[in-house]
Parts: structure tokens; sequence; C-alpha cells
């Protein structure tokens, strides 16, 4: 069945609004019921990402169009509606009668008569609106719901920040991150590898000695020989970061808990060397699966993987320890925009308290003089401090250590933990606490 990208986006976002899957996950199975190019398949991705990341503004759009509360409208409706507010709104390179007529297309297949010439008037009626008032969007952006943020989070950074600091957080979020690559310094320079990336039509720059920012051409990076080689590796500067806190060096055995899909693991072989060893487990078979098939591709043969529930699984002892913990990912909802509207309040609570069983568990296998690093992709205060602070109480003879001079300095916060805030750093928010049992 042929498909263009419009209509596989609505298949996609229906599903999402179905179920309690993870976005990538019903990409990823749709993608593989459908013979699609790669071009069809990243203006896909484009449309889904965008239409889940602005859906509540989105939908303050349509109402205002159609008039009609979102309550009022089908679910099919309302993800058609998206897609199409989204191409003649947001993303400027779509001509209003593209948008438009592919709309109606789709609701013509997936909408009875009148469905079909509501989708068709509300879109037409958004277009009179943009072409008759320049301020049209005044008295809509002053509405939470432009923010496409859960209300309850909202709150929680307006306390948590000022005004400024929760705008500046906002809008980050709501704008598309860029992709980052990290290459082994030891083997090719920065230069060499944002060079090679150019003549192949990535859009890039250099953002450290060992990262590359990518800004456009990300499929064409996926099909270099550099990626399937496994001499670049998709991976947040911050990220790596949580790897440098560990302060690893060459030869060394790590410990490495709730590791999968792998990432923090991969940089960790590259640090240790082949002589030393990475003992990665996760609690998710299906993640180690596509962790060992990553590892096979930049042929790091120096990561053990199992599958083991780190709140009370056994461990051999090591020297070096990273909990890379489960959290509610509000550091990370600009690269993963559904975690958005997965998440609710009560998680934070459920999610600090797993997180503490985990470091309990796992700090017994810790030698003395040891190091342990705990880190999170949330930004909210009781799964980071929070965590660490109990954990402290509770072990006497563990006390936070100073962070390798390998991190940023201001990436670090006051008390000594890597704390990255993703507008005024540019990468994810993570957070990484050093600790060293006496």
């Amino acid at each position: 069945m042929k498909m263009d990208a419009r209509s596989l986006a609505f298949v996609i976002l229906s599903r999402f609004q179905e179920s309690t899957l993870k976005i990538d996950q019903i990409i990823s199975s749709t993608f593989s019921k459908f013979n699609v190019n790669d071009q069809i398949k990243g203006r896909t991705k484009v449309i889904v990402n965008e239409v889940v990341r602005l859906r509540d503004r989105l939908d303050l759009m349509i109402e205002h169009a159609s008039n009609r509360k979102k309550i009022h409208i089908k679910n099919k409706t309302i993800n058609i509606l998206r897609i199409g507010f989204y191409e003649l709104v947001i993303d400027n390179k779509v001509p209003d009668y593209a948008a438009v007529n592919s709309a109606v297309n789709i609701a013509g297949k997936e909408l009875n008569r009148k469905g079909k010439g509501f989708v068709n008037a509300v879109l037409r009626k958004m277009i009179f609106i943009i072409d008759n008032d320049r301020n049209w969007y005044k008295s809509l952006e002053k509405r939470s719901a432009w923010n496409s943020i859960p209300n309850w989070l909202q709150a929680r950074w307006r306390s948590n920040y000022n005004e400024s600091k929760f705008i500046k957080m906002v809008n980050y979020f709501n704008t598309p991150p860029p992709n980052f690559i990290r290459i082994d310094d030891r083997k090719n320079t920065v230069l060499d590898i944002e060079k090679a990336l150019k003549n192949k039509g990535v859009s890039c720059d250099i953002f450290s000695g060992r990262f590359i920012r990518i800004f456009e051409g990300y499929t064409k990076l996926l099909k270099t020989g550099l990626f399937r080689d496994g001499k670049i590796s998709i991976q947040n500067p911050a990220s790596a970061s949580v790897v440098d806190c560990l302060g690893a060096g060459l030869n060394d055995s790590v410990l490495d808990v709730c590791a999968a899909p792998g990432t923090k693991s991969l940089y960790l072989a590259n640090i240790v060397g082949e002589d030393g060893e990475i003992f990665a487990s996760d609690i998710d078979y299906i993640r180690i699966i596509k962790a060992k098939a990553d590892m096979k591709r930049h042929r790091r043969y120096n990561i053990k993987w199992d599958q083991k529930d780190a709140s009370k699984a056994e461990y051999q002892m090591s020297n070096y320890i990273l909990i890379d913990a489960p959290c509610t990912g509000t550091g990370v909802i600009g690269r993963k925009p559904d975690i958005r509207w997965r998440r609710k309040s009560s998680d934070i609570k459920k999610m600090s308290k797993i997180q503490l069983e985990i470091l309990n568990n796992c700090s017994k296998f810790l030698n003395r003089s040891g190091t342990l690093v705990y880190a999170t992709c949330s930004l909210e205060p009781e799964e980071n401090w929070g965590v660490v602070e109990k954990f402290l109480k509770l072990n006497r003879d563990f006390f936070i250590d100073t962070i390798p001079s390998t991190v940023p300095k201001p990436w670090i916060d006051n008390r000594g933990a890597l704390s990255t805030i993703p507008y005024e750093h540019g990468v994810d928010g993570l957070f990484a606490a050093k600790m060293v049992r006496a």
C-alpha cells in the first residue's frame, strides 16, 4: 500500500492517542508495515514529533478557527487538523494549498462527507484569519495551553524557576533540538569528521573537541560509512559528561546498571579500552537487544550485557559504578516530546522511591574508596538531590566528591553536581552526583 508522509503521520498519531506506547515504538512498527523511502520516513518523523510537541498549541488554534471545543471534535478529525495546522501555521516550507489539500484528502479517506467538509472549512478559515489579522495569536499565547506543556508541570517549573527562566525553558522544549555525534578524538579530529559530513550534505558545526552538532541531514548521516562502521556515536554531550563524572580510565572495570540502550556503556567501553571491562545490565530485555546490536556496530566487545533488576539484583564488587536511574525524563522532553504527555505529577514520587531503592542496593557492591555516580535525565529536585540527600543520611560512609575537570564548569551546580539546564547550555537536562565510599 502506497503511503505519503502525511498519511503515515495520521496513522502514527492516531495510534499514539489510543495507546500508552512511546512514539518511537509506534513509528518503528508503522514503518515496518509500509514500504516507504527514507525521504518519506524523515518527513513523517518531523510531522509526528512536531505535532506531538505542539499538540496543545495546535488544539488552541483549531478551537479558535472552528469555534468548537476540542472535546467536541472526534479523534480522527482532530489528528487530521493537527497535521494541517502544523503545516499551515508552523512549517513555513509548505504552501497553504498543499497543507489544505493533503489534509482534505486524508479526511476523504478517513471521515464521512460532513467530516471532510468540516476539515476543509476550518483550514480555510485559519488561512483567512492569518491573512486578515496580523495579531490573531496575541490572545491565544496568553493561555497556558499555548505553552504545550501539561499544567501540572508548568506549575512545578513556575515554582522552581523564576518567570524568565520558565519561559526560556518552555521555548527551548518547544523548538526542535539539534542532534549530536561524539567522535573518538584519539583516532579522528572534529575538523576531519565535520568536513567529511559536510561533503555528504550534512549541515553541522563543531560543539566541542569531541562533539559535532547536527542541524540538517540526520538521515544522510545514518547512511555514511562513519556511522555504519561505528566511528561516530549518536550521543548528547550532557550524556557523555555523566560518564566523565565517574573518572574511570584505561583498563578499569565498571559496573553500569540501568544501562540500556547502552549509549553511555559504549563511551565507557571506549574509555577503558580493550583490556577494560564494562558489566552492563538493564531490566528491559528488548532494550538490551538493541544495545547489543549497537555494540557490534561499534566493534566494542568489552561490554558484557545481562538482564537484572537493579533494585534487588546481586552484582560483583566494583571500584566504579554508574547508575543511570529510571526517571520522569523531564530533562529530555525536547528530544522526546511524547514524554510530556505520558507523565503524571504522581510519577515523581514513584520514581524517587525506585531511584532510592536502586541506589541503596547497588551501593553495597562498591569497594572501599570506590566511585559511584548517580544520574537522571530529570529536572525535578525530588529525583536528583532529594534522592542523594536521603541516601547520604542512610549511608554515612559515602560522601560527595569533586567532579573531574573534563566536565565543563558551567554545567556544575553550586553543590558540586552535574546539572545541565537545556535553555542555558544547549544540551539535554541531566543530573549526576559523584559519590565516594570512605
